[in-house]
């Protein structure tokens, strides 16, 4: 059985429960229970851990999650539709490297992210010809996409990290607004974009349709292969564009980074499909889930835990959301 067919949520039901004609959907509490989650847990470290009380500390945790929010609201994209695009980390990566490595050989900052943002489309149009047109498995198909992006990034660089960043980007990315970095703001308005494609378009009732059974969207006359395609052109800009944040962010590249982003921005995709639209792929659900993940690291880390620790609560909380994801599916299922 491929992943596309296995991965939750992507059952029928998902397509069976999207919102009536007026957009209107009943008001569910389980929607929520996430959010309290997260607010629970919020509270809980502020009155255990004084260093909670700090805005620094506050500010330093909504700061450190831009990138994997964006990356986290890019994966949601070809999720939705049914598929993986595991490639979206070192996409951003890759691109990153060239708009870096162009701009220090005398290119001018918009060509050299021209021909960034040409690199992702590039990639985009790969997955979705080996997978939509030839039918190989997206998760194989990405992966290796992936691993390509990788020694594409060690040849760019010369397998070394390059900085000096351009002192234009860095400074857009890095700019302060009400006293957080643009960084954050452009994850925040990306999570409304989504959102309102997701929740208020045809496009976005389509993507959901196509995830949950492709073969009953074509039967309704979605243009299944069209639209998957679409959803693969729009991760790779998407993730190159996350790139260009990247850039000026941390102001260098690192060809062998893209492995930190990788695991990070999927479980908050999956665990995201526990909040505010139940056993859906959604912005906001994301959104809490990345902050979610975030506070329970850092609260770890300031108690003394050692750095192991991320990458075991991370895959910890990978399997708990794509379990949750599936029992929320097996439920939708016997109540219809």
């Amino acid at each position: 059985m491929s992943t596309e067919q296995t991965h939750a949520p992507t059952a029928a039901a998902q397509a069976a429960e999207a919102p009536p004609p007026s957009g209107r959907r009943r008001w569910n509490p389980a929607n929520w229970v996430l959010v309290l989650i997260l607010l629970g847990l919020f509270l809980l470290c502020l009155a255990a851990i004084p260093q909670f009380r700090s805005w620094g500390l506050i500010a330093g945790m909504l700061n450190s999650q831009s990138i994997i929010l964006l990356l986290a609201l890019v994966a949601t994209v070809v999720l939705r539709s049914g598929g993986f695009d595991l490639s979206i980390a070192q996409t951003m990566v890759a691109s990153a490297a060239v708009t870096i490595v162009l701009s220090k050989a005398g290119l001018p900052l918009f060509a050299s992210m021209l021909v960034a943002l040409l690199l992702g489309l590039a990639v985009g149009a790969l997955n979705a010809f080996l997978v939509v047109r030839v039918g190989v498995d997206s998760f194989v198909t990405t992966l290796g996409s992936y691993s390509a992006l990788a020694g594409f990034c060690y040849f760019v660089t010369g397998s070394s990290i390059i900085s000096g960043a351009p002192a234009e980007l860095v400074g857009v990315v890095r700019a302060p607004i009400l006293g957080i970095p643009a960084a954050a703001w452009f994850a925040w308005g990306l999570a409304v974009v989504l959102w309102y494609v997701y929740e208020k378009t045809p496009l976005g009732r389509y993507l959901l349709f196509i995830g949950g059974n492709p073969a009953a969207a074509r039967l309704a006359g979605i243009r299944v292969e069209r639209i998957r395609v679409g959803a693969y052109l729009a991760s790779g800009v998407l993730a190159a564009l996350v790139g260009q944040v990247f850039l000026g962010w941390f102001g260098s590249v690192d060809p062998g980074v893209g492995a930190q982003f990788m695991l990070q921005p999927l479980a908050a995709a999956f665990l995201g499909t526990t909040a505010m639209v139940l056993g859906r792929f959604n912005a906001f659900g994301t959104l809490i889930a990345v902050y979610l993940l975030i506070v329970g690291i850092t609260g770890l880390q300031v108690l003394g835990a050692p750095t192991w620790v991320t990458n075991v609560f991370y895959g910890v909380a990978l399997m708990v959301a794509v379990t949750a994801a599936k029992i929320a599916d097996r439920r939708r299922r016997r109540a219809s």
